[in-house]
């Protein structure tokens, strides 16, 4: 028997088994782009879903922001200005509890509005350009009245992006980078990078045949990375939607009392235009300012309420708050005049 032709046999089985790894390697090369590919597309649709959630965040934030803001500027430090010119003012007026069935107010009340206006009004006569994105966001979320009179002061006022920094929740909100630790999902694109550039393809034989295996094995596994990273993006959109609820939810019923308060204010710059004397008014300018003085105190208790905590999760005052403010709008209704 011809030995060449033996040679030659062996020859063309060898090669038609390189051919079928060849085969099977384009195949499992296929299947692992095909996986990489639906790897990124579950990953970049839960960021972009996620991304979505925290501007819409990040706008409301900074609506409540700028709404406290222009309710220090226009409400109650005009009432503390307003309120501090009136003499003879009596707290314990039993026939305005009486009468009109008007929540107590105390002369320790007026005291504390008072405080909270004078260290806002240092902070707002810079105007809202003037605390940043920082000043607005820790206004927002914390009812920060101390932390901005505490910089109100000096130049020092431009370090509040840095104190709204502080929370890495917050400054995930405002576009700060998620390694700070926002919602529990950093470094979630870093651990999937990868996907990006793919595998690289070896060429020859069973050499490509093992890459393309593990080619396909690396892609599975970036895959359930994928679905690992998206079930945490979700859980972080759902908190990420719980808070800008609740943004939206205290703007909605600071702006409704606000709304009632401003012909409460307008009355009482009147009265005190015209007299000082609290003893001579009517029982309706009494009862007026007395609904004032109420009414401010229930914007204090909101403006100052904090909505997130120092871990950055919704606190339980800010759901309180917005449950004893619509409770208030519906007794200022019942008892306006």
């Amino acid at each position: 028997m011809p030995i060449p032709f033996l040679l030659a046999g062996a020859a063309l089985i060898a090669g038609g088994y390189g051919i079928k790894k060849g085969i099977d390697a384009k195949q499992d090369f296929d299947k692992a782009e095909s996986l990489n590919k639906q790897a990124r597309t579950i990953f970049d649709d839960a960021a972009k879903s996620l991304e979505d959630s925290r501007q819409a965040a990040q706008n409301s934030m900074e609506k409540l922001g700028s709404l406290k803001f222009k309710i220090y500027e226009d409400y109650l430090v005009p009432f503390v200005e307003a309120f501090s010119k009136i003499k003879h003012i009596d707290f314990q007026d039993q026939r305005l509890q009486d009468e009109f069935k008007l929540t107590g107010i105390t002369n320790d009340d007026i005291l504390a509005i008072s405080k909270t206006a004078l260290d806002m009004k240092q902070v707002v006569g810079g105007g809202i350009t003037a605390l940043g994105a920082g000043g607005l966001a820790g206004l927002a979320a914390y009812g920060s009245v101390g932390v901005l009179a505490s910089t109100a002061g000096g130049t020092t006022i431009a370090s509040l992006s840095g104190v709204a920094a502080t929370n890495a929740t917050l400054a995930w909100l405002g576009g700060g980078a998620l390694s700070a630790g926002g919602l529990g999902m950093a470094g979630g694109t870093a651990v999937l990078g990868g996907i990006v550039a793919g595998p690289v393809l070896a060429v020859g034989g069973m050499m490509l045949a093992s890459k393309a295996e593990e080619a396909k094995q690396n892609a599975y596994s970036n895959l359930d990375k994928a679905r690992v990273e998206a079930e945490q993006m979700q859980t972080a959109e759902t908190a990420t939607n719980g808070i800008e609820k609740r943004f939206i939810e205290i703007s909605s019923v600071l702006t409704k009392i606000s709304d009632n308060f401003l012909p409460l204010l307008r009355g009482l710059q009147q009265a005190v235009a015209n007299n000082t004397d609290f003893r001579t008014y009517s029982t309706k300018d009494r009862q007026g300012i007395m609904m004032a003085a109420n009414t401010a105190k229930t914007l204090k208790n909101i403006l100052e309420a904090p909505i997130l905590d120092s871990n950055g999760a919704l606190t339980e005052i800010s759901m309180t708050i917005i449950q004893r403010g619509n409770k208030e709008l519906q007794e200022m209704r019942r008892t306006a005049y």
